[in-house]
């Protein structure tokens, strides 16, 4: 009876230790990765924090551009902006002095000619594709006066009036069709929203101020923001800066 206890006892030991050994190895991966997600998670919100700033302060200069006003209500401004752009999606012809009848009220604009292409490049992200593109390629032939013989020239067809304009232009002797990969670059643009005149963080909104030629867009985080994450890490924060007078405080480092 006491071998049997004893067997007993030394089995319950083993599993003890090694659901000990278990529980080591769990916390010791759990200190070296959470902490690691964490910051990463940090790095990411203050990343997408500046993102709107930039955004929001854009949206204040092309409203201050188009109305000849500066505001700072960010949410009017965003209005505007946006209804400028569609307006001119709408009817290319919508350019000038307009007016543009809002919920809020009524907002006279001066359109310029290149609005769109400012709007969709400012808020749209640079992005390439490859294109297959199909050409015709017509072989051209001109008389060479000089050395008295005909010479042969490979011409795309998008390129041959050119080539039927010139004077030494005798005619086409052949037409062939290729294709080639290009590379394309364009804008993937979005409409800037509400949103983003919040911090994505702690769902305050941004702070606002007239300077004295140009806005100033900043954090409202003050002093160090903390959430308790995975029980005994934390998530800190301090103000993801601001962007006065044009400057972005975080590009200085």
């Amino acid at each position: 009876m006491t071998e049997l206890l004893d067997t007993h006892y030394k089995w319950w030991i083993r599993d003890l230790l090694e659901v000990a050994i278990l529980v080591a190895i769990i916390s010791f991966m759990g200190v070296l990765y959470l902490p690691r997600l964490i910051w990463d998670n940090e790095e990411a919100v203050e990343a997408e924090s500046h993102f709107y700033m930039e955004n929001v302060y854009d949206v204040l200069s092309y409203y201050e551009r188009l109305t000849g006003e500066r505001t700072a209500d960010g949410q009017w401004a965003l209005t505007v902006v946006n209804a400028a752009r569609d307006s001119l999606t709408a009817d290319s012809t919508f350019l000038s002095k307009q007016k543009i009848h809002l919920d809020g009220g009524t907002a006279d604009v001066d359109m310029f000619a290149n609005y769109a292409t400012v709007y969709d490049t400012s808020f749209g992200f640079l992005k390439t594709r490859k294109d297959t593109l199909l050409d015709t390629v017509m072989t051209v032939v001109n008389f060479n006066e000089d050395e008295s013989r005909y010479d042969t020239s490979f011409v795309r067809k998008d390129l041959l009036k050119s080539f039927q304009e010139d004077s030494t232009f005798v005619g086409i002797t052949d037409t062939a069709y290729s294709s080639h990969v290009e590379v394309v670059s364009y804008y993937d643009s979005f409409m800037p929203d509400p949103t983003m005149l919040y911090c994505p963080l702690t769902n305050q909104p941004y702070i606002i101020e007239l300077t004295e030629d140009d806005y100033k867009v900043a954090s409202p985080i003050e002093g160090t923001y903390t959430e308790r994450r995975f029980l005994v890490f934390a998530f800190n924060a301090r103000s993801h800066g601001k962007i006065e007078d044009g400057d972005k405080s975080w590009v200085r480092f």
